[in-house]
């Protein structure tokens, strides 16, 4: 199988280190991130990291940037705080700056997260999400419902490369498959080329029902979701088309 893989360049090597044995990757990179500045209100959070008694990561990107703010504050990380993020990608720079973050075993959206029973409790809690602009809320709306007092603070911009987009929509007739596992990805691709993906004939491989939802919205009929947005999640689909 010819695979198209979207994905940022950054985490291109964990990609082809559990797919390559499994696809011919086609890899392209259409994200452009972007730092926020650091403004003396976002000094004085990182300051005050030790007041909250959890920490939510919702990508690598996100996670970098949090530990680089405890390198820069925090001789020690504060002691007492519960670290979360979705996947192990995103726990893995967390990981390297001596956390332990804790990430649902299968699954790694937002919606499993949510549903680690660690999260249930959490009425009177102060909690922050380390996220990029834009994207979805529903970590602040479904904690805020349960009581806690959330925090949510963007320290990048996340954009598509109009010309990357471009070059997915002329690269899928190389390829057999394509993986997407964003929505604003997903609609990027179909509002530059309706036409042209309605009549391609490969497989939308989709990481959430989320996802499967919108492809049911445009038609698209040969899609595989998996069990997650991780490489092995993934992994697993591919292997189960070789049997």
């Amino acid at each position: 199988m010819r695979l198209l893989l979207p994905k940022a360049q950054t985490d291109w090597a964990r990609w082809r280190a559990r797919l390559a044995p499994l696809a011919e990757l086609q890899l392209l990179d259409p994200w452009q991130l972007t730092i926020r500045p650091e403004t003396p209100q976002l000094k004085t959070l990182w300051l005050n990291l030790d007041q909250f008694q959890g920490v939510i990561c919702v990508s690598p990107f996100a996670a970098r940037q949090l530990t680089g703010a405890l390198d820069r504050y925090w001789p020690q990380p504060p002691a007492r705080v519960y670290w979360v993020c979705n996947g192990p990608g995103t726990a893995e720079p967390l990981q390297q700056a001596g956390l332990c973050p804790t990430f649902p075993e299968h699954g790694h959206t937002a919606e499993t997260v949510l549903s680690m029973p660690e999260l249930a409790a959490v009425a009177q809690q102060k909690w922050l999400v380390v996220k990029g602009g834009g994207g979805r809320d529903l970590y602040p709306e479904v904690l805020t419902s349960r009581g806690a007092d959330v925090q949510t603070v963007a320290v990048y911009d996340r954009a598509l490369d109009p010309v990357a987009i471009d070059r997915i929509n002329r690269e899928r007739q190389q390829v057999d498959a394509i993986l997407v596992s964003s929505m604003l990805l997903a609609d990027a691709l179909w509002s530059r080329d309706s036409k042209g993906w309605s009549r391609w004939q490969g497989c939308w491989i989709l990481t959430s029902e989320r996802l499967l939802d919108w492809a049911e919205q445009r038609r698209i009929g040969h899609t595989r979701v998996t069990t997650g947005a991780s490489p092995e999640a993934v992994a697993q689909v591919l292997a189960d088309k070789h049997r």
